[in-house]
């Protein structure tokens, strides 16, 4: 029973959240109804793909210190291996429930992420791909799949539509690099060279300041035509405490390291996804 309890810890399912900004924008242009179809596409991301993925990268990765969402990560089993392999294979399947692109865009997920985590691959270890894949994957990948599942590609002509879905990955660019930035140690002796690792402590900061600067420029491209930049300010305002809680700690790690740490780095996670996901809501619902 521990075994079962611990398997399903490191599948980490809180971690989903931080990712459903992406799905809930594409909503914003979607504009679905309730159906058996989104409830599908979601329960999909949410609670097979995304904590499979968590799950498998956790069984190659061995973690002993704090990764996302858990302070004390157990060890973990040939269990998770089994259980990740089930619903990623129960993923792709009901994923043809949807339609077969979708299913081709979640298959292709799964795959990448698996070469991402595999131990005989492991594109992580490399700053640059590793950077990649999740940029593009968790990001306008999962977009671009939503539309293609519950609309048809002809949305993505629309030039706003695209805008938005490149911001999705400017949103996981300027996150990703700080969840890595306590971790040089551990991964240096896993063996990873992390896009963390190849910035440096201050300069990652920097960076992800960037991808934000970039994530706010394509949504005010997505906005910016007449009667819709109201929805660009709105963001402004409502990313306001993330903005002022990542400057306060940057200044602080710039003066001493030791605010570059787990407990901060999950605040900030937190933060951000949670105004992320309340702009997305206000959006789906007033606009």
């Amino acid at each position: 029973m521990k075994e079962v309890k611990n398997t399903i810890k490191l599948l980490r399912f809180p971690f989903s959240i931080f990712l459903l900004p992406i799905s809930l924008f594409s909503f914003y242009y979607i504009q679905p109804k309730f159906s058996f179809q989104l409830c599908l596409l979601i329960g999909i991301w949410h609670l097979l793909v995304f904590p499979s993925s968590n799950g498998y990268n956790s069984y190659h990765d061995q973690d002993e210190g704090p990764i996302g969402s858990l302070a004390f990560p157990p060890k973990p089993t040939k269990l998770l291996l089994h259980l990740s392999n089930v619903l990623d294979f129960s993923a792709i399947l009901l994923s043809f429930f949807v339609n077969s692109i979708f299913a081709f865009f979640v298959f292709s997920y799964i795959l990448v992420s698996r070469l991402y985590s595999n131990r005989k691959i492991r594109l992580k270890q490399y700053p640059i791909s590793g950077f990649f894949v999740v940029f593009i994957f968790q990001g306008v990948w999962v977009f671009c799949a939503n539309v293609f599942a519950l609309s048809s590609y002809t949305l993505l002509k629309d030039p706003s539509v695209l805008y938005a879905a490149i911001a999705t990955s400017f949103f996981i660019a300027t996150i990703y690099p700080l969840t890595q930035n306590y971790q040089h140690e551990a991964d240096r002796k896993d063996g990873v060279r992390t896009i963390s690792m190849l910035l440096g402590h201050k300069s990652t900061f920097i960076f992800s300041g960037l991808m934000f600067l970039l994530a706010s420029f394509f949504i005010f491209c997505a906005f910016s035509q007449p009667g819709s930049l109201q929805k660009f300010w709105l963001y402004n305002l409502l990313l306001l405490p993330a903005a002022i809680y990542f400057l306060r700690w940057a200044m602080l790690s710039f003066q001493n390291r030791k605010h570059i740490n787990y407990r901060n780095t999950m605040t900030m996670l937190v933060l951000s996804s949670l105004l992320n996901n309340i702009y997305f809501i206000v959006l789906l619902i007033k606009f």
